[in-house]
């Protein structure tokens, strides 16, 4: 059971005489970095978790953090798809890194509007309907609160929800007002 020291005398990853060595891509413009095919299977991603969240939402009421099942799903489906494809013959391009980037950023952005939105909670609670449904007489039922939600209305409040809320985050106050850098702003916003 001696220890014996020897030396190496060949590299240990075939191919590479360098330690450390970076291999740079070239990153396309955002032209290529938004396709047709990522924005087809962001949609449907999308609307697969919007559905997981409403489902979530009406049952449970609390929505968990689902960005590593978007990240993973997404990875999943992508492979399978590619898979798919080139088994029925066809020559298929496997997605880059930006097109997986897009996907993800979008599946995220639709799931987190489902749920901010109000689709599941106080957005269908503002009709007609259910203040009848909850009674004229219940208190805290008002009739100037009833607001019955059209198409035009709903996209002006879904805008207000998705970009102005952004501005009164109070870790991005924080950030902006102590001048912090901008990689602060954006990991101090993420938290």
């Amino acid at each position: 059971m001696g220890s014996e020291v020897g030396e190496v005398s060949e590299p240990l990853l075939s191919g590479t005489n360098k330690i450390g060595t970076v291999v740079s891509e070239r990153v396309p413009e955002w032209k290529g970095q938004i396709t047709i095919r990522g924005l087809a299977v962001s949609a449907m991603l999308g609307t697969l978790f919007c559905i997981i969240t409403h489902k979530l939402n009406l049952t449970v009421g609390i929505i968990p953090s689902l960005n590593v099942g978007a990240g993973l799903l997404g990875f999943f489906f992508v492979k399978s798809w590619t898979g798919f494809l080139s088994g029925l013959g066809f020559q298929v391009k496997p997605f880059t890194k930006q097109e997986n980037t897009v996907i993800q950023t979008c599946v995220v952005a639709c799931y987190g509007l489902a749920f901010s939105g109000g689709f599941g909670s106080y957005l269908i609670a503002m009709d007609e309907r259910t203040y009848n449904l909850i009674g004229v007489d219940y208190p805290g039922n008002r009739a100037e609160d009833v607001k019955n939600p059209g198409l035009l209305w709903m996209i002006g409040f879904l805008f207000v929800v998705s970009f102005f809320a952004n501005y009164i985050h109070p870790q991005a106050q924080i950030s902006l007002a102590e001048k912090l850098g901008l990689e602060s702003f954006f990991a101090n916003y993420k938290i």
